[in-house]
């Protein structure tokens, strides 16, 4: 048997390769389709099947690309007409033979209504092998069911009750648990940060299944959660396709005349360490480095929009930064500004300094009333510990629409769990007119002072 599992960086997207004998499946692809066939070709097999465990809305999947590179046949579901203009539509209980290996679907709704996860079988044995779970079932969460709208919640977080409890569980403890997404994913609330898993691990450990009733578990697990703005971007490409990239990486370096030419019209990004942006960056440039690119980028702003990056040195990390962008549909990347800082100074243009305050400073300083302390955590990681004099909660995604709860004419304090979100923030703030300040080291830091 052949199996290889690839992660998406900047996405916490899982996708597989398994096969036997001369032919492998790739299940959820993402975008950038090269990694796939590389890794066919060192192991002497063609990549013949593509299986969508559903319409993925975080990232632009590349079946179609794919498909087209090598002839696979692309399987997605029956169980709802979303109106794909690709793939071969299969019910539950399809199986396809690989070799010794059988793959089999399995409907298993409720993050949404065509969802199918893949029951894999090894020759001559009853009991399951491993299961590609999709977005039903993760390490330590479980699949989002808010996407068809508060009206629908109820209903959708039942069909993932059955799904998980009445179909997935009962395969036996012993079966591989292969979900689509990893810790950090937008898709689930808090995933473990675990690189495997089974299905009798996540029953006696993961504390969304210590449930005894599906009432229970509506009452429980039933909620709207932030959806990313550039979801629904994503909802579009992933049935009409997208552009195929060909895994070129068309990335220009800009002179600081060609920036300074086009600043006012395009986002500028810097990806250079918070300590630098805080120091010193171009004014109207927003701290964005490659951990928190696909969480704010495709949160607070349209896939539309034309955008540079600013880096320390030469290219770095911006080929990854580049594929980061593409896998979520931001395509209008105008190209970089190498040694930015330097380069932007020796022309003789200013530079800004964003406010910054350690947390011990924050936590020792007087507390009146001329200030908020602007907590864009999520709710699952604030601990009774943390600050909260003058606190306004505003996850980080949800920044951008929810201004209208920060009062412009104070000083805001800008809290995160370290440092680098809000550090992200409070540049965005400060473009858009607010007077924002840092807490360096953030809530971990916060806490360590008596």
């Amino acid at each position: 048997m052949y199996f290889k599992k690839i992660e998406t960086k900047g996405l916490a997207h899982y996708s597989y390769m398994i096969g036997d004998g001369d032919y492998i499946a790739v299940i959820d692809p993402m975008r950038d389709v090269e990694i796939y066939m590389h890794e066919a070709r060192k192991a002497g097999m063609r990549i013949k099947h593509i299986f969508e465990t559903h319409r993925n809305k975080d990232f632009i999947v590349g079946s179609m690309e794919l498909a087209e590179k090598t002839g696979a046949t692309i399987y997605i579901s029956e169980h709802e007409d979303l109106g794909h203009v690709y793939g071969e539509k299969i019910q539950d209980g399809f199986e396809l033979a690989i070799g010794k290996i059988t793959l089999k679907a399995m409907h298993t709704p409720g993050h949404t209504l065509g969802h199918m996860s893949y029951v894999v079988y090894e020759e001559g044995v009853k009991e399951a092998f491993v299961v590609f779970t999709g977005d039903c079932l993760f390490m330590g969460d479980l699949g989002r069911t808010d996407f068809y709208g508060e009206e629908n919640l109820d209903k959708m977080t039942g069909l993932l009750y059955e799904s998980v409890f009445e179909k997935l569980l009962p395969l036996g403890e012993h079966v591989i648990l292969c979900p689509a997404h990893g810790a950090g994913s937008a898709c689930g609330d808090a995933m473990d940060e675990r690189t495997m898993s089974s299905f009798g691990y996540e029953k006696a450990k993961n504390a969304l299944l210590q449930v005894q009733s599906k009432k229970t578990f509506i009452a429980k697990y039933a909620k709207m959660r932030i959806k990313p703005r550039y979801f629904n971007h994503m909802e579009v490409l992933n049935v009409k396709g997208s552009d195929f990239v060909h895994n070129e990486v068309v990335l220009n370096t800009l002179t600081v005349d060609e920036l300074s030419d086009v600043k006012s019209d395009v986002l500028l990004f810097d990806a250079r360490t918070k300590e630098g942006f805080i120091g010193g960056h171009i004014p109207g440039s927003i701290y964005l480095p490659k951990g928190n690119l696909t969480a704010f980028l495709g949160s607070i702003y349209s896939p539309e929009v034309k955008f540079t990056f600013i880096i320390d040195g030469q290219i770095g990390d911006m080929e990854d930064i580049y594929w980061y962008c593409k896998r979520i549909g931001f395509d209008n990347f105008l190209g970089y500004l190498p040694n930015g800082i330097e380069m932007w100074q020796k022309s003789g243009r200013e530079i800004d300094q964003l406010e910054a305050i350690s947390a011990k400073a924050y936590k020792e300083m007087a507390k009146g009333d001329d200030f908020i302390l602007l907590d864009i955590r999520d709710d699952h990681e604030v601990e009774e510990k943390d600050p909260d004099t003058n606190k306004v909660s505003i996850p980080f995604k949800k920044l951008n629409e929810s201004l209208e709860k920060i009062e412009p004419n104070k000083t805001i304090y800008v809290l995160c769990g370290s440092g680098n979100r809000a550090t992200t923030a409070a540049s965005y703030l400060k473009g858009n007119g607010y007077n924002a300040v840092v807490i360096t080291g953030g809530a971990e830091m916060y806490r360590n002072f008596v």
